[in-house]
């Protein structure tokens, strides 16, 4: 499994799209930092640095920051303890809008009724997609983080970037349709221990798709369409 944006892909074909991963900027309550361009002069802390470094170079050439001085890579055991201590103004982190990621990120920062955390829009994410075929401009939907109000208090614009499972592109025919076969076999056992599963979908078909489909795999979804999207 390979994220879009990681790694040598030439030699990669998509099997199935397993999820979506999302760029959420978060910056604990009563922060000013409400835009990118706030960030100038702050210490943003990177939760997955090496996964994360091309996303954060291209917020940084984006945005006119200074990648050494602004981006901290830190340990997720060390998030919490980061943001508390203003070691860093704010959280960089990439994960799928899951329950499970979701209440990870809303633990790093205190949070009541009058205090609530900061998310912070990433307004050029259309032009960087435009450029930076890996990503692509997502709205988080309103009050994806709960809140009274709602954090955030809109949709808030964004990256996403896609979660591939992925066979070479010379593997025999054979392996991949058995594969293929198999993750539709066993999708919605898995669901219960893996909620995750339930974004499993298709890969675009696309000619000019940013990661090409495995052809044998493409014959299966083609037939099964409803067993990926349902």
């Amino acid at each position: 499994m390979v994220r879009g944006d990681v790694g040598d892909l030439s030699q990669a074909q998509a099997v199935v799209v397993v999820s979506h991963v999302v760029a959420l900027i978060i910056a604990p309550p009563g922060s000013s930092i409400d835009s990118m361009d706030k960030l100038k002069g702050h210490a943003v802390g990177v939760v997955g640095g090496v996964a994360n470094s091309k996303i954060v170079d291209v917020l940084s050439k984006e945005y006119g920051l200074d990648r050494a001085k602004v981006f901290k890579d830190i340990a997720l055991s060390h998030a919490r303890r980061a943001i508390q201590s203003k070691e860093v103004s704010a959280l960089l982190m990439v994960i799928p809008l899951a329950e499970k990621y979701l209440s990870l990120l809303r633990g790093f920062v205190q949070q009541g009724p009058k205090a609530l955390p900061v998310l912070i829009p990433i307004e050029s994410a259309g032009a960087i997609a435009e450029t930076e075929r890996a990503y692509e401009s997502f709205d988080v939907p309103k009050g994806t983080l709960r809140g009274a109000p709602p954090v955030p208090d809109d949709d808030l614009t964004t990256l996403r970037a896609t979660l591939y499972l992925v066979a070479n592109k010379k593997l025999g025919a054979d392996l991949v349709t058995s594969l293929t076969q198999t993750i539709l076999n066993v999708r919605r056992d898995l669901l219960g221990e893996q909620p995750i599963f339930a974004q499993i979908t298709a890969p675009s078909t696309d000619q000019d798709a940013y990661l090409p489909l495995h052809p044998r795999g493409c014959s299966l979804v083609q037939r099964h369409p409803t067993e990926l999207h349902g």
